[in-house]
């Protein structure tokens, strides 16, 4: 392979946002095994079909496994409906690997994303709302339960810091990794104007940042109370867009919103007090009644909530139907599900009719592509599936640098900065990843690399975001078409640069990949 040409893109310099968005184009590109998702449902683009997961529980909270789609009913604007589908989810996912590929120091990976549980877990600290005292509480009930309960549930952990949630460890079973993330993570001074911060920021970012994943996410978002997030007649939010636009986006992506207030049982003398601590806990009810969550409060057992979510978080039911005489009107339309016995019930609460529902675009269509020589290959449309790559960061003093293979090409690298430390990215892409075009009878690729590094706020401090072109040496390309590209970066960073993210996006097709480092960055030496 020879690397052409290379050019910044300046319009980059934003991609922050890209590594929580991944792009939905319609372009095809080179057919790669898409990851494998035991929710998967198959919808025909001519049909509207409304998923909603439903939670079925005990007068002990405990829950009830066994009903038969018999035992269900749904009704849409108090209109039955039919059910088009019905499963019970009860499995215990089995343990996972960590990101990291433990053989090889300083690499990682995004492979992960091919072995995903039927239902993923996020931690979110929150701590605009949550003083020092109550963050070492919550950090003293997490150590706790991270350390008595056994490895097998995979699990995330994110902060919200300030006006950023960001990841601090991606999802692993390695309960050591999850303990360095949340001693990371707090206790920590509480942000300087957090009383201007909103719920409808972090839960947009963790919208969008969990969109590329599939099946179910459960977020247990541990805060200091909150402020509004849906109102519980969410027939207030079809006049705006915006919060109509979030609710959608939650629905969709099957994001469940368990709040939990991590300031435990308190004893609050003052009325005006009192009121604001009862908006709070309305407010977490609402949003959990919206998204088919459960709000917890009041509770000083965070360690016994999260371990009991967790034993049971895998056991519900999952319905679709299609609406009878459904009219994109832009309406609330209210789920309603009913089921035989004394069950307490969890589910989304509805949606919006205004032409966003899943369901409305054809399953990937596979087709034969002739490439020179005679050779067929089989391309597919992928779309939303992410870019699995992997990707080395050591600094450039490492011997092991040294050691490394030439690669594919090489970005230019920046100019040196006093205090900082000369760091090397190198990217480990599949050609099968990557659309290959043929251009005046060369088959060529474009895509585009981006680092950006973040501060312990989750703060942006630097980006480095180039695109990138290649031309494939057409011996080898025809003797394997699914050989992987290599490309060097180098990134000066500084001990304050304490998270990294990767990504690698295919600038035709549009498909994206990103992975996340947690930097230790050691001070220069001084000469």
């Amino acid at each position: 392979m020879v690397l052409r040409s290379f050019t910044r893109v300046l319009a980059f310099v934003g991609l922050a946002v890209l590594f929580y968005l991944p792009a939905r184009s319609r372009a095809q590109a080179v057919a790669q095994t898409p990851p494998p998702n035991p929710s998967t449902y198959t919808f025909r683009a001519d049909t509207h079909i409304v998923l909603t997961d439903v939670t079925v529980r005990d007068a002990k909270g405990n829950p009830v496994h066994g009903l038969p789609q018999s035992a269900f009913r749904i009704f849409d604007n108090n209109k039955p409906q039919m059910i088009a589908s019905f499963e019970e989810h009860a499995t215990m996912p089995a343990a996972m690997a960590a990101p990291e590929i433990a053989s090889t120091s300083g690499t990682y990976s995004n492979h992960y994303l091919l072995h995903l549980p039927p239902v993923l877990n996020i931690v979110l600290i929150d701590i605009a709302n949550l003083d020092m005292a109550d963050q070492m509480y919550l950090n003293y009930e997490l150590t706790k339960f991270l350390n008595e309960q056994p490895e097998g549930q995979p699990l995330a952990v994110y902060l919200r810091a300030g006006s950023g949630c960001f990841l601090l460890q991606n999802f692993t079973s390695d309960r050591k990794l999850l303990l360095a993330a949340v001693h990371k993570a707090i206790p920590r001074f509480p942000p300087q104007g957090r009383e201007y911060l909103t719920d409808f920021d972090t839960l947009q970012q963790i919208a969008v940042g969990l969109s590329q994943l599939p099946g179910r996410k459960n977020v247990l978002w541990f805060s200091g109370g909150s402020t509004l997030f849906a109102l519980h007649n969410v027939e207030a939010l079809q006049y705006d867009p915006n919060w109509r636009g979030l609710y959608d986006e939650l629905d969709q992506e099957r994001i469940a919103i368990y709040p939990i207030d991590a300031r435990g049982l308190m004893v609050i003398f003052k009325p005006s007090a009192t009121h604001a601590q009862w908006e709070q806990h309305l407010a977490m009810n609402d949003a959990a009644r919206a998204t088919g969550g459960q709000a917890f409060y009041d509770n000083n057992g965070l360690k016994e909530i999260t371990e009991h979510f967790l034993n049971t978080d895998v056991s519900f039911y999952t319905l679709t139907y299609s609406p009878q005489n459904l009219r994109f009107d832009n309406k609330w339309h209210k789920i309603r599900v009913a089921v035989e016995g004394s069950y307490r019930l969890s589910y989304r609460s509805g949606y919006f009719a205004d032409g966003s529902m899943r369901g409305t675009e054809p399953p990937p269509k596979a087709r034969t592509r002739l490439l020179a020589g005679g050779e067929e290959l089989e391309v597919t449309e992928l779309r939303d599936q992410p870019i699995i790559f992997r990707a080395s960061v050591l600094p450039s003093s490492d011997a092991s640098v040294a050691n490394l293979e030439k690669p594919s090409g090489s970005l230019p690298p920046p100019p040196p900065k006093k205090g900082a430390v000369p760091f090397s990215v190198r990217y480990t892409v599949p050609l099968n990843a990557l659309t290959v075009r043929e251009v005046d009878g060369k088959h060529q690729i474009v895509f585009a690399v981006a680092a950006i590094a973040l501060n312990r706020d989750g703060s942006a401090v630097q980006q480095d975001a180039q695109q990138v072109k290649m031309v494939l040496r057409e011996d080898v390309f025809r003797r394997d078409p699914n050989l992987s590209v290599t490309l060097d970066q180098k990134l000066n960073l500084t001990k304050d640069d304490q998270f990294l993210n990767l990504g690698v996006w295919d600038t035709v097709s549009g498909r994206f990949g990103s992975i996340e480092v947690s930097l230790d960055v050691h001070k220069p030496p001084k000469h």
